[in-house]
């Protein structure tokens, strides 16, 4: 080839690499290699994701911690709230076959309402403890 048409072959090449938007002197480079910048971003997204899941595992274990303790929280107070309205109930009950003739309908009253307040004890705990 003669000096002219290697300058114009030269030429041809480097247009043709400026206008795909490819420098010539990184034709031959590995595609996407990454930058420093870019690795270090990539690092932080990383600890950012480890982060992430270790904080998000802590977070679902100790909400599962306290809603055990606030579960056996409810039955204890389930339990003693169920267990004064059944004394008193059974209280009430117990006067009904002891009572004279003159404290009948007062006693008979206060089983009433203990057995309703025991009836509401009832609905109260299985909502709470639901």
């Amino acid at each position: 080839m003669t000096f002219a048409v290697r300058i114009l072959f030269s030429i041809v090449v480097i247009a043709l690499f400026t206008r795909a938007g490819v420098s010539p002197a990184t034709a031959g480079a590995a595609p996407c290699a990454p930058r420093p910048a870019d690795l270090l971003k990539m690092a932080d997204a990383g600890a950012y994701y480890a982060d992430r899941g270790a904080c998000a595992q802590k977070a679902r274990s100790d909400v599962e911690a306290w809603r055990v303790k606030l579960d056996m929280d409810m039955q204890k107070r389930a339990t003693d709230d169920l267990n004064k309205a059944w004394t008193k109930a059974s209280d009430a009950a117990a006067k009904l076959e002891t009572t004279s003739a003159a404290d009948w309908e007062s006693a008979k009253a206060s089983f009433n309402k203990a057995s309703d307040e025991l009836a509401a004890t009832w609905t109260k705990v299985r909502a709470e403890v639901k």
